[in-house]
């Protein structure tokens, strides 16, 4: 199936088995032409980049593969000035494709360069992780992290195409299907319905195609509503201020979605201890995280709080939160800084 994009640029997210297979066809009746760019880390690179060099090659394109280093720590500007190197390198220009081929690191640093490169070329993202299509993939966020914060230089720039191979996500370690859930959950939470039906039955073989296709549609439902997160795409901030805190009092070694899941977490308890959020709705997202083996203890907000004044959701000495006051009901909550020890009663 295809979901269509309708933000500043319209693009398909085309979602089905073995998808992957048909990029290089879909590009060249799309009107692509000339040089591609595969980026992708060491632990993708190996599995199916050169797989998709191959079938580029066969449609007609020059391809060109950029592998680096896998890990949240390769998400840097030094990397990013790397591939730029690159392209420059090989001689891309503004005709020519970037695409992304592995999860949300490798697509918010594709993407990045895309968006940058001689101001902008065109940009294919295919996710190879559940975390990166549900979540990721769509929306044009693209950035690289500083020392102090992640995601701190960015720029907001749509793909042309997003391909989601469900194949890649049918054969997923365990934990990385478990750390897209983290995602998933934030999905089920602030949409209730059909989606928080499938994360409480157990995600299976049968219901992940349609789980994906869910995710991705209430996202691209927000997304057309407010591109440049000025309102309504903040929402899709839910648990985020403190997995940020999280990932970098950890130096990066909890995985996003288990750090989202865990921001859900504290923010679902908060709320129910503020008497905002009910005994009963609070017990039904306990148990969604359980379900999901999300429910973990990672470490105390004392220790996280000091983070959040490098959130890039802050606004001079304010910070947006999603609270959350039923399954399916979040609100936004500007605070001050100044205020975060007193509102989550730390």
């Amino acid at each position: 199936m295809k979901i269509r994009v309708n933000a500043s640029k319209s693009y398909d997210v085309w979602i089905e088995k073995g998808a992957r297979l048909g990029v290089a066809d879909e590009l060249k009746e799309r009107g692509f032409k000339g040089k591609v760019a595969v980026i992708s880390d060491s632990n993708v690179a190996p599995l199916y980049s050169e797989e998709m060099c191959d079938y580029l090659a066969y449609a007609g394109f020059e391809p060109y593969s950029f592998v680096f280093e896998a890990g949240e720590e390769s998400k840097n500007l030094s990397v990013y000035a790397k591939i730029l190197s690159f392209l420059a390198e090989e001689e891309f220009t503004r005709t020519d494709t970037v695409l992304a081929l592995g999860g949300g690191v490798t697509g918010d640093m594709a993407g990045f360069a895309a968006a940058t490169y001689m101001r902008g070329v065109r940009f294919v993202n295919v996710p190879t992780t559940l975390l990166a299509a549900i979540d990721s993939s769509v929306g044009g966020k693209t950035a690289v992290d500083l020392p102090q914060g992640k995601n701190l230089v960015g720029a907001f720039y749509q793909p042309d195409l997003v391909v989601c191979d469900t194949d890649f996500f049918k054969t997923l370690p365990y934990d990385e299907i478990r750390n897209g859930l983290g995602e998933g959950v934030k999905y089920a939470v602030l949409e209730g319905g059909r989606i928080f039906d499938i994360l409480k039955q157990g995600i299976t073989s049968e219901n992940l195609d349609e789980f994906i296709s869910l995710s991705i549609d209430a996202k691209r439902r927000i997304v057309e509503e407010d591109e440049k997160e000025s309102g309504a795409r903040k929402f899709l901030n839910l648990g985020h201020t403190i997995a940020h805190a999280v990932e970098k009092e950890s130096n990066y070694s909890v995985p996003h979605g288990l750090a989202v899941a865990y921001g859900i977490k504290l923010m679902a308890d908060t709320a129910k201890k503020r008497g905002e959020l009910s005994e009963k709705d609070h017990s039904e997202i306990v148990s969604l995280l359980e379900k999901s083996d999300l429910s973990v203890d990672l470490m105390p907000l004392c220790d996280l709080i000091p983070h959040f004044s490098a959130d890039k959701k802050r606004a001079g000495e304010r910070l947006t939160l999603v609270t959350i006051l039923g399954i399916g009901d979040c609100r936004l909550k500007e605070i001050a800084l100044s205020e975060a020890n007193e509102y989550f009663g730390v």
